[in-house]
């Protein structure tokens, strides 16, 4: 399935990629992307409406978003517009290879923040660049 540029689930999604994982490799930011996709496909378990942008926006979930962080997007884009734009060369299709995170739902980077307590109720998948990637157990 590739992603329409123009729709709101790209956007939101482009951006959420950006902001959580643009210091990393393409295959890290693809994995944190097929993080965002793998919570949509659980339906209204992550999200009110089991959409994309759904699941990057519920409160607290991607911090990115928070209220306290989520003017750092726009700053961030308008310093890296090169990094931003170039995503448009990938992302739209970065659906259409398989998922480099075995299904995981959750992630975290161990060099920003302590490892939370979600961990314990998960499966450790695979770590990829600076992100430790893990499913849900329920």
């Amino acid at each position: 399935m590739e992603l329409d540029k123009k729709s709101k689930d790209y956007e939101i999604l482009k951006k959420t990629v950006f902001s959580e994982a643009r210091g990393e490799s393409k295959e890290g930011q693809r994995a944190v992307a097929w993080v965002i996709k793998n919570r949509a496909n659980q339906g209204t378990k992550y999200s009110k409406d089991g959409t994309i942008a759904g699941v990057c926006l519920k409160p607290y979930q991607f911090s990115c978003w928070n209220q306290d962080q989520k003017h750092l997007i726009e700053q961030g884009i308008k310093k890296e517009r090169h990094v931003y734009d170039a995503m448009d060369e990938w992302l739209p299709k970065v659906y259409m290879s398989p998922d480099p995170t075995g299904g995981a739902d959750h992630y975290f980077c161990p060099s920003k923040i302590p490892t939370p307590d979600w961990v314990q109720n998960c499966e450790f998948k695979v770590e990829i660049g600076n992100h430790k990637f893990y499913k849900a157990k329920w």
